[in-house]
């Protein structure tokens, strides 16, 4: 493949657009100069840093000591009012992003995820997704997702907009595999058991015999995934003289969904007429790869060599838009250390176009921006099962349709921020007046003494020396007004504030919490699918128990992911309040049972703690199975002849008793041992006292108040019938 260098006059025609048909092969320079162009619109990198500096409280002229010095400033501008006057940081907009987004990463932690199916077929399926989704959010990328989760929050704050890329992430490393002989010998005869005649046969004579170490290492590279002769050898060596050896392994060291937090127009962009991000033309995300890392993932994607090397080549390069990154956000990184020298920009460009049927598809073309050729990693179909773009975009408002018209904190506070620190600074240069007032000393003094505390000062007259007057104007109009722009500030972003009504606060939170699960809900849709489409099923059984469906086609619309969180629910005392209302007020008027009572457990539970809850129970539409599964262990448990575990007071003691008379209706094995086993009939029998009784403790007051015995007592009652009918029906045939 030629190199061709980027012709930089080439003007865009965007009556030609070449992202529209798929082709076998991209056009780079293209993708390039949609690249910059996605980049350099608007001024928007210069806005970043704008915001950067509104947040950090940055400006031309700050000095560490937070005074004023007409040293640091430009030349002829001096220091205003004085040298040395306050030049305060503010931090007003840096703390609101940062409680909006503890408040964000608070509902992340708490909220569940909740899967239902979008048609009847898919319910009975539904805990099992629940249970893979738990699996993926709370255990294997439990602490990525929280990091990237509030780098999210972070951005989109900050900046107005920011996206999450959804991926899928394969990677292979290297390991050592120990090898023994005992287990050759095994792997042999299952291998002879397949096939008589395989040469894997001579293994292990070939090994005890020093004479064929060479047709033993070739038969010993069928078995262990090796090319390595040399390896094979001594490994052939060790085996013979002690009965092990150690050859490297590679295997999947990584093979999983992964989301990542994107900042605009430095992780993600796209040209300025999109207004959507599911309908871009092209959207754009870049990542910096170390010579490690893009020669792995070379590997993986099946990269070409000659990218690969030209990537290489290029490393510590950037593209050459301004970079939000070149002033770090922490003061001690000296800015003017290189931080990409070993660095390697790829870009990747997705794409929805359509093949030579007319059919859409997403696309995508992997490019190295600075090589400045038509070389690309690699141009393929995404194959996707849900057919989007790979991204969730969120956004901090909506104010109209683009995504980037959507402000950030910064862009709002801004003139808050510096009405308070200009308060900030008159308090403190009035307070320094009036500490240490300028001196007021008779004009034949040539010069005035130093002043300070038990000095001398020699003088002629008593009023040689005299202090000028301080201000005379009071403080109190200062404070006031930085507190009315404090509560301005906490009632327009839904702070918490005490002259802010909590009504007010709770609904400024309450939406904006609820766009930011809109946007997980999306994301682990996203997931969910992918998962569905790229795990072994096997893995996926071993992690649900259930062999979830993993058809292609269907994938995309089988669920529907909801995630939802009560801001209030953050107010423990509210909390319980609530929870004492339920009981106290709601219970008492249930008696037609139309409140599900596992359900108000769950909630309870959830409220109070939870990550207790995440730990104690068992996710919707399971539980019934696991307390039928339990019943039918214990009915197994008791035909061997083994005693049943009995629980005081069990709550789920009425289920049971329905479910132990349908398991026994339905087993002609159980009900024929009930006929001719005594033994079995005792177990049995005090099995239902044991569910009787905690039936009757549960529902004593239901008897006294309506007179009526329950159904669980009625259900127990016809149990122990058919055990006495078993007992007289063996009694007559023993007689």
């Amino acid at each position: 493949m030629s190199i061709v260098k980027n012709n930089l006059s080439t003007k865009y025609n965007p009556n030609q657009d070449k992202i529209v048909y798929a082709t076998p092969e991209p056009d780079v320079p293209y993708l390039w100069m949609e690249y910059n162009r996605a980049n350099q619109h608007g001024g928007n990198t210069a806005n970043i840093m704008q915001n950067d500096d509104i947040r950090l409280a940055r400006w031309s002229g700050q000095t560490s000591d937070g005074k004023k010095h007409s040293e640091e400033l430009n030349e002829g501008t001096g220091a205003f009012p004085f040298e040395g006057a306050s030049d305060v940081r503010c931090r007003l907009v840096d703390k609101t992003i940062n409680e909006i987004s503890a408040m964000l990463m608070t509902t992340f932690d708490r909220c569940q995820v909740k899967i239902k199916g979008t048609n009847l077929g898919d319910y009975d399926i539904a805990a099992p997704a629940n249970t893979l989704m738990e699996w993926f959010t709370q255990s294997k990328q439990k602490a990525e997702l929280r990091n990237e989760a509030e780098l999210l929050a972070q951005y989109t704050l900050q900046y107005g907009w920011s996206g999450l890329h959804i991926g899928w992430e394969r990677e292979y490393a290297t390991r050592n595999q120990l090898l023994r002989l005992d287990e050759l010998n095994g792997v042999v005869q299952m291998a002879l058991q397949q096939n008589p005649n395989s040469a894997i046969k001579d293994l292990i004579s070939s090994i005890q015999d020093e004479s064929k170490e060479d047709y033993a290492a070739s038969l010993l590279g069928m078995y262990a995934i090796s090319e390595d002769k040399k390896t094979l050898k001594k490994a052939i060596r060790d085996l013979r003289e002690t009965g092990k050896a150690e050859m490297p392994e590679t295997y999947i060291s990584k093979n999983c969904a992964v989301v990542t937090a994107c900042k605009p127009y430095d992780e993600i962009s796209f040209p300025p007429e999109t207004i959507d991000a599911q309908n871009a033309r092209v959207i754009f995300r870049r990542v910096f790869m170390t010579e490690m890392e893009i020669r792995s993932q070379a590997a993986v994607e099946g990269w070409g060599e000659d990218f690969v090397n030209q990537a290489v080549s290029i490393a510590g390069l950037r593209s050459n838009y301004n970079d939000p990154n070149i002033l770090p956000a922490a003061s001690l990184i000296n800015y003017q250390l290189n931080r990409n020298m070993h660095l390697i920009e790829v870009v990747y460009a997705y794409s929805r176009m359509i093949d030579s049927n007319g059919v859409q598809g997403i696309y995508c073309t992997v490019f190295c921006p600075r090589a400045g050729s038509d070389i690309y990693g690699s141009h393929k179909l995404l194959g996707y099962a849900q057919n989007k773009y790979p991204f969730v975009i969120y956004r901090k408002e909506r104010l109209r349709r683009p995504i980037q018209e959507s402000r950030g904190v910064p862009e709002i506070a801004m003139t808050d921020q510096q009405e308070i620190k200009a308060q900030h600074d008159s308090i403190r240069d009035r307070t320094a007046f009036t500490t240490l007032p300028p001196l007021m000393v008779k004009k034949r003094y040539g010069m005035v003494n130093k002043i300070a505390p038990a000095m001398n000062l020699p003088v002629t007259s008593p009023d040689d020396y005299k202090f000028l007057p301080p201000p005379q104007s009071e403080t109190q109009t200062a404070f006031a007004l930085i507190e009315r722009v404090t509560q301005n500030n906490a009632e327009y972003f839904g702070l918490y504030h005490p002259a802010v009504p909590p009504q007010k606060t709770q609904m400024m939170q309450q939406a904006t919490v609820n766009v930011w699960l809109d946007v997980w809900s999306e994301t682990f849709q996203h997931v969910f699918a992918m998962m569905l489409q790229f795990m072994d099923p096997e893995e996926i059984k071993s992690i649900t128990n259930y062999d979830l469906p993993q058809n292609i086609s269907s994938i995309s619309n089988m669920y529907d992911f909801s995630l939802r969180f009560d801001v209030r629910e953050l107010d423990t005392d509210f909390v319980m309040e609530k929870l004492k209302a339920v009981m106290q007020f709601v219970l008492p008027m249930d008696t037609g049972g139309v409140i599900d009572k596992n359900k108000l457990v769950k909630a309870a539970v959830e409220a109070i703690d939870p990550d207790k809850a995440k730990e104690l129970l068992v996710e919707t539409g399971s539980e019934s199975q696991l307390l039928y599964r339990n019943v039918q262990s214990d009915i197994g448990l008791m035909m061997l002849g083994n005693e049943a575990n009995y629980v005081e007071n069990d709550p789920t003691a009425q289920s049971k008793l329905q479910f132990m008379q349908d398991i026994i209706s339905k087993n002609p094995k159980a009900q024929q041992q009930m006929q001719q086993d005594q033994h079995f009939r005792a177990l049995l029998d005090n099995y239902v006292k044991n569910l009787q009784m905690s039936v009757m403790q549960q529902q004593n007051k239901q008897i006294g108040r309506t007179g009526v015995t329950p159904i669980g007592q009625q259900i127990a009652q016809n149990v122990r019938g058919a055990i006495q009918q078993a007992d007289k029906t063996q009694q007559s045939q023993q007689q």
